[in-house]
């Protein structure tokens, strides 16, 4: 048995090092270069080639190298295939933080600051403080439900929309198309951490924007296939949406002719709101692969059904 990594990602060299800490006596292989594709039962992979899974006729598991699985094409894998997801406590904090600063950057007014510097320009404009300031997350998966539940210790009000009704203390829960629109007609702001499946791609459209109160701001960190991008650019036009802080695109690296990046109240990430840490990673790879060759259950195992 041998493990191959699929990672459009350029660390693959930097996972096989880590992977052969833990098991120096498992041949782990980079694809293309793979020495016999028969011996592959178990594939590490971020973002690979549709029909990937085609080429290794023995293979059992197929290990996503982040949170999500969309990527692999999850409709497609035959059902004898085993699909995992890394579920990491420091992706979490990661992504809690870069949705913290979005927050804090719109309530204080920094952009508008940043603006005001290059014409020299001082007006002190009014701000908001947490305890006035509400957030509507989208998804209360392991992500989006730890997002919310440090946002509430912080102070902010916090409503949160999921697909399956979800309990979490100080988080004022919906569930349903029916409950979409009560858990944003009165939110500050609405934070995208939904995983990507047929249900919820774009649903970052019009009909949610509607239901906002006017100047709402939105922060996407999902899924770029979540959000209708000629929607938002409407919104923003009619002042519906204030501003957005996007994170993930349809098309990354985001084409130079875009219309986003000629749009002030745009505010672009290049896909950095949480990344994979390889080293707090590594083991539940290394225990899914063991798992595997002993027969017992995986590690956050994922529904191809239903895409999570």
């Amino acid at each position: 048995m041998s493990i191959a990594l699929i990672l459009n990602s350029g660390r693959a060299e930097e996972w096989k090092a880590e992977i052969n800490k833990h098991l120096p006596e498992i041949k782990v292989e980079v694809y293309p270069q793979i020495e016999n594709y028969d011996e592959i039962e178990f594939a590490l992979c971020w973002k690979p080639e549709e029909d990937y899974y085609a080429h290794f006729p023995n293979l059992k598991v197929i290990q996503s190298a982040g949170a999500g699985i969309d990527h692999l094409f999850p409709k497609s894998i035959p059902a004898h295939i085993r699909t995992c997801r890394i579920v990491d406590p420091m992706l979490k904090s990661d992504m809690f933080e870069h949705v913290l600063t979005c927050l804090m950057h719109s309530m204080k007014n920094f952009s508008a600051y940043a603006t005001d510097k290059a014409k020299k320009h001082w007006e002190p404009l009014v701000y908001k403080s947490i305890a006035q300031t509400s957030v509507t997350i989208l998804g209360l998966g392991e992500i989006g439900g730890y997002v919310a539940e440090r946002l509430v210790q912080l102070g902010f009000k916090v409503n949160g929309w999921s697909s399956s009704p979800k309990s979490l203390q100080g988080v004022n829960a919906f569930t349903g198309i029916g409950g979409l629109g009560s858990a944003v007609e009165n939110t500050d702001f609405i934070v995208n951490v939904l995983p990507l499946t047929d249900s919820t791609r774009g649903i970052l459209n019009h009909e949610l924007f509607n239901l906002c109160a006017k100047g709402t701001v939105l922060v996407n960190v999902g899924r770029g296939e979540h959000l209708v991008e000629e929607h938002l650019l409407a919104a923003i036009a009619r002042k519906q949406i204030a501003h957005a802080y996007l994170d993930v695109f349809h098309q990354e690296p985001l084409p130079v002719d875009h219309p986003f990046w000629n749009c002030s109240a745009i505010f672009i990430t290049p896909h950095v709101a949480s990344r994979t840490n390889i080293g707090s990673s590594v083991m539940q790879v290394v225990d899914n692969y063991s798992r595997m060759a002993a027969g017992r259950p995986l590690l956050n195992e994922v529904s191809l059904e239903k895409g999570y």
